[in-house]
């Protein structure tokens, strides 16, 4: 599989676990708020998928996950025998993904190759347009929505991030987080999802969308806001960062 960057272990991506991070490079969405830029755009140096099994070697007495994020993770045709080797290495997986890959989801349900998946939902469908940078995904969203809810471990979460509506930029608001979780719970037909509401960050030169790098992070006020009324849909949200 390719691999553009790789993280030593840590305790913060992977809830509960000790686990390494590989980035796959590229990515079929275009969210102008992304930070990982030069991985969408295949612009990083590769890692060699021998060294960073290496790596694991030298660590598999403590480290005991893998997190698997991007850039895209299901767009890689060796996703499933990179995973199928992290199994016999006796290490759990996470798979963080944009849901446009229903298909890909189906399969690692089915073979039992995913512990947790991360999927993010970007707002009310009317902006999945502008939040994701291109169009045409909804219904594989809405599948993928429904998938991501069976496997052992998951989570839902949306960036609270500007948007670009035309000449106006502005933040996702507390009424369209609102749709968002509508959105969630009424297309797997439950409430009891964990949902993390993430603050954005801004970073320079970093942004797919460089006119989002002006932007301040997003206010804890507002996050505050609209935690306060997601909660009433979806009763295991959580603020993030």
């Amino acid at each position: 599989m390719k691999i553009g960057a790789a993280l030593e272990f840590n305790l913060i991506d992977y809830p509960g676990r000790i686990a390494a991070v590989a980035f796959t490079p590229g990515c079929n969405y275009r969210c102008p708020h992304c930070h990982a830029k030069p991985l969408v755009g295949n612009e990083t140096p590769p890692v060699d998928e021998k060294d960073f099994f290496a790596y694991l070697g030298t660590v598999r007495d403590w480290v005991n996950g893998v997190t698997i994020c991007g850039g895209e993770p299901t767009l890689q045709p060796d996703l499933v025998p990179f995973i199928e080797e992290l199994r016999a290495r006796k290490l759990q997986v996470k798979l963080d993904t944009n849901g446009s890959s229903p298909e890909v989801l189906s399969r690692l349900l089915a073979d039992k190759l995913a512990d947790y998946v991360a999927m993010d939902v970007k707002g009310p469908e009317r902006l999945w347009t502008a939040t994701a940078g291109v169009p045409g995904y909804a219904e594989k969203i809405k599948e993928s929505m429904c998938l991501v809810a069976s496997f052992p471990e998951y989570e839902f979460r949306t960036t609270v991030s500007p948007v670009v509506r035309g000449e106006e930029i502005s933040f996702l608001t507390v009424a369209e987080m609102t749709e968002t979780a509508s959105l969630i719970a009424e297309n797997t037909g439950s409430q009891w999802h964990r949902y993390f509401v993430q603050k954005f960050v801004p970073r320079k030169d970093g942004l797919l969308d460089p006119r989002l790098e002006s932007f301040p992070e997003t206010s804890p006020q507002l996050l505050q806001d609209i935690h306060a009324e997601v909660i009433k849909i979806l009763p295991k949200t959580e603020i993030r960062g």
